[in-house]
């Protein structure tokens, strides 16, 4: 799958611009602060309805407007996909599919997209809350079902906190709690499973690039790390998972939140088995992030066959020029389209394959098609 064109409204920098793409390699060249990072989020946010910068869809609408609009074609073998999305306040977001409306959970998992971009970095870095919203994003975007039960899990621990915060100084019977505790062990064990399962399989798929970044001098490991004690035991994960909501009540209910379950889970990654967060370089913790992004690539083809579109903000030049090259090599070979920001030449594309890529000139919210002379 490739995006064709996309047509820009009042997004971020961007007055009125449409472009059309090459189905493989386009570079987005220009100086800092010009529009180039904007542009991969329009594209992002056409492909999930989100951006990957801000939560607030009111950031991304150009100063003095009061609504954003995004177009874009999609083609996929023979087939076309026609997508529309759009905000204003106080209407909210409204997206259309091949012109019929359609809601954003049924959107999220139609357009595979893979952004790797400096701040991404800040995964292994910060604390769990942005692990967590990988895993649930991510999750969400690879199965639908996921995005149903945490969606059903999130309402069920709503409703658990709000009885906790109510009885926090009186008495809680806690038969008023048996129907969400119930839903929040059937949902929360089977997010895990889900969470368990998509990490395992992106530990495969990372390994594989990381290797091939490093040399296969270092190994790379994801590891699921649970509030709920069930000993690696996962058919015993229920049992745990109740057992502990029972004993922790007098603490959640003084605290007024529910203190174990996945919406408090993390995991880590480990670089030649040490904790990359605690003792990886900033360089080893780069290299393992878009080990995972790339490792993202593979699962999204699993899920739904389609090559998923690659978006690079800025990344060659955090590498060194062994990873550069291998990276060039890999965006070279691969058979789905890819984005590339760069305020400085890259110095592969002069030998690399010209036929399959295209240069475009960002300035002051504006894009041109650039001359592969001129780069």
């Amino acid at each position: 799958m490739y995006l064709e064109n996309i047509s820009l409204k009042n997004f971020r920098n961007y007055s009125v611009q449409t472009v059309s793409f090459h189905p493989d390699i386009n570079i987005l060249f220009g100086s800092n602060a010009q529009g180039k990072t904007n542009l991969l989020e329009a594209i992002y946010y056409l492909c999930t309805s989100r951006s990957f910068r801000t939560n607030n869809d009111q950031e991304l609408i150009k100063k003095g407007s009061n609504f954003f609009f995004i177009k874009g074609s999609f083609r996929r073998n023979e087939s076309n996909y026609l997508v529309e999305t759009g905000y204003q306040y106080p209407q909210g977001v409204k997206i259309k599919l091949n012109s019929k409306e359609i809601k954003r959970s049924a959107f999220i998992h139609q357009i595979p997209v893979v952004i790797f971009c400096p701040e991404d970095i800040l995964l292994l870095k910060e604390g769990p809350a942005l692990r967590r919203r990988f895993l649930n994003l991510e999750g969400s975007r690879l199965n639908p079902l996921y995005y149903t039960n945490f969606k059903d899990y999130f309402r069920a621990l709503q409703q658990r906190n709000r009885l906790l915060k109510e009885h926090r100084h009186g008495i809680l019977d806690p038969a008023l709690l048996e129907p969400w505790d119930q839903e929040l062990v059937k949902l929360g064990a089977a997010i895990i499973r889900m969470r368990i399962a998509m990490l395992k399989d992106l530990e495969q798929q990372s390994f594989i690039f990381f290797n091939l970044l490093t040399g296969a001098l270092e190994s790379l490991s994801i590891m699921y790390q649970s509030s709920i004690d069930y000993q690696d035991h996962l058919e015993h994960l229920e049992d745990s998972f109740r057992l502990q909501l029972k004993k922790n009540l007098a603490l959640d209910q003084k605290r007024g939140y529910t203190s174990v379950g996945p919406h408090l889970d993390d995991f880590s990654v480990a670089i030649n088995g040490l904790d990359a967060r605690k003792f990886a370089s900033q360089g080893q913790q780069r290299t393992a992030v878009l080990a995972l992004k790339m490792g993202e690539l593979a699962l999204f083809k699993q899920a739904g066959g389609a090559e998923p579109i690659v978006l690079l903000d800025d990344v060659f030049s955090e590498f060194d020029q062994r990873r550069q090259q291998h990276l060039f090599t890999y965006l070279s070979e691969r058979d789905g389209q890819s984005f590339i920001t760069t305020a400085v030449k890259i110095k592969h594309f002069e030998t690399g394959p010209k036929k399959r890529f295209n240069i475009f000139t960002v300035c002051k919210g504006k894009i041109d098609a650039g001359s592969r002379l001129d780069y």
